[in-house]
């Protein structure tokens, strides 16, 4: 049996935000990954209820459904590998007569793919920076007073 390890990177938006959802109150919002992951933080802090848990926590619905269809998608791919060389390695030995011709082709193997949804919200969201730390975040349209995802 072959074992694979499947990477999955949840893309960016144009502004190099990534999306996020509270554990605790549900409230979507986003962060710039590339400063996140350059502070090395281990937690977010929600913007609208304060919530504070790690930040795989705050994995969203658009993001798991995305992540489900590449895994698949990347599961099927390796289905189709593992199908075809069964099949070559199966009538690898066998030699065509003047009755019987044996042939192999796996060209044609094709489990199929899942389209994968969007990992963005579908919210529309402004953009903050934090004062204290300048960290840059967005949330609801809505939100009068957000916190800041990293500050304490």
């Amino acid at each position: 049996m072959t074992k694979k390890e499947v990477n999955i990177t949840l893309p960016t938006d144009e502004n190099g935000l990534i999306p996020r959802q509270c554990p605790h109150c549900d409230g979507k919002f986003t962060i710039h990954s590339e400063t996140f992951e350059e502070q090395q933080y281990l937690n977010l802090r929600c913007p609208y209820c304060e919530w504070v848990e790690e930040v795989d926590e705050f994995l969203t619905e658009e993001q798991a459904t995305y992540s489900e269809a590449v895994a698949e998608t990347e599961l099927r791919r390796m289905a189709e590998k593992e199908f075809a060389e069964m099949w070559e390695d199966a009538f690898n030995g066998l030699s065509s007569n003047d009755f019987i011709e044996v042939e192999t082709n796996t060209d044609e193997i094709d489990f199929g793919s899942r389209n994968a949804p969007s990992p963005h919200l579908s919210i529309e969201t402004v953009q903050v920076t934090c004062s204290e730390c300048s960290f840059r975040y967005a949330v609801r349209r809505d939100e009068d007073d957000p916190s800041c995802p990293v500050c304490r």
